[in-house]
Parts: C-alpha cells; structure tokens; sequence
C-alpha cells in the first residue's frame, strides 16, 4: 500500500515553533529600529529648537541700545529692564530686519518671560513708544523650560539680577549671563555681550542713530 509524504505533527510543531521565535525576534528589532528612530528625532528637535532659541536670544542681546521708550501711559522705561517690569526682561534694539520697507523704525522693543505651561516667550512692539492700544505681539522660542535666569554684567565686572541698577550710571551693561534649564539637556550657560554703544539713541530711525547714515556724531561717540 502506497503512503502519501507528508509532515509528522511532530515536524509540524517544531516548525511553528522555530518561525515563533524567530518572528519575534524580528518584531522586538524592528521596535528598537522604530525606539531608536524616534528618540533620534526627538533629540534632533530638542537640540534645534535650543539651538534657534539661544540664536534668538544671541541676536536680540547683541544688539541691545540705550534707547528709553514710552509706556502706554507716556510714562518714560528705561533702555534695558530686568526683574523690574511686567516682564522678566525687557530692552530696546537696533537691527529690525525691513525687507518690504514699511515705514516704520528700524528699532525695536523686546521682552522675554517664562509662562506657567514652561514656554520660554518673546514678545516685541510694532512701535517703540506705545499708544493705549499697543499689544505686543507673542512667539514661542522654547518649550520644556524649567527655569529661565539672567545675570547682566558691568562695565567694572560686576553682576547683577536686577536692572537698572543703582550702583552704576551704565544705561545697558556691558554683557548678559543666560541661564536656561530645560528637561532634555539641563542647566546651560552662555554670555552675550552688548553693544558698545557710548550716547543714548533717542530717534525712531537711522538719521537719528550717531555717526549712521548721515546721522550727527555727539560729543562722545566713536568717529
């Protein structure tokens, strides 16, 4: 009598159990190839947001000016406030980029807060001295913030946490300690110096800024 080929249930077993594990090694790599992805991606977005917060940060200090503004009131703010105002820092800068060339100042008012969701704000004016209905407008440069310091720096090396300060007669000072916390890197550190400027800016222009674009130089100013 003629027997057909086939496989025992022995065999059978034994198959569907070696493919068992291999299929499950497979799967348990194939979630660490999709772990490690993600965790790349999320360390590439953490390092690049940082990254664009401290450009921001860098872009906006280095440029800083002794320019006193207006509050909504017609009360006079000076040039560069910390743990003074409604917000934790607050200065004026030059530099505001105008690519459609709107008729407006090149100077421009700035301040940076921490909010309570641990969002690092920064907030800028359309104009420098506000009218009643001046709203500044509002950007998110970092999240996951848990703490957000400033040490500023004099002229004669010494350091504060309050501007201004009583104990100098500097209308900015010479540079700023950053301190940012964050969940994903921790306590970082870095220093940006200010521009050294000699006379206050009182315009709302260029014309008015010294020894620029035809601008007079006062007495004090660099030639």
């Amino acid at each position: 009598m003629h027997r057909s080929g086939g496989f025992t249930l022995l065999e059978v077993l034994v198959a569907m159990a070696i493919f068992s594990v291999v299929g499950l090694g497979a799967n348990q790599m194939l979630r660490t190839v999709i772990q490690t992805h993600e965790m790349t991606k999320t360390q590439i977005k953490n390092f690049s947001d940082l990254s664009r917060a401290f450009t921001i940060l860098e872009r906006d200090m280095s440029q800083a000016i002794p320019r006193s503004v207006r509050d909504e009131y017609g009360d006079p703010m000076p040039p560069l406030m910390l743990s003074t105002g409604p917000y934790f820092v607050e200065f004026t800068r030059t530099g505001w980029s105008n690519p459609i060339g709107l008729a407006r100042s090149n100077l421009q008012r700035v301040a940076y807060r921490l909010n309570e969701e641990g969002e690092l704000e920064r907030h800028f004016w359309l104009v420098l001295d506000r009218a009643e209905d001046s709203e500044p407008i509002t950007q998110i440069i970092l999240s996951d913030v848990e703490d957000f310091r400033i040490n500023l720096i004099s002229e004669d090396g010494e350091s504060t946490d309050v501007w201004p300060d009583s104990d100098t007669n500097q209308l900015i000072p010479s540079a700023a300690e950053v301190i940012l916390q964050t969940k994903a890197y921790g306590e970082l550190r870095k220093v940006f110096n200010f521009v050294d400027t000699l006379v206050p800016i009182r315009g709302n222009d260029d014309s008015d800024v010294p020894g620029r674009n035809g601008g007079p130089d006062q007495q004090g100013a660099a030639p």
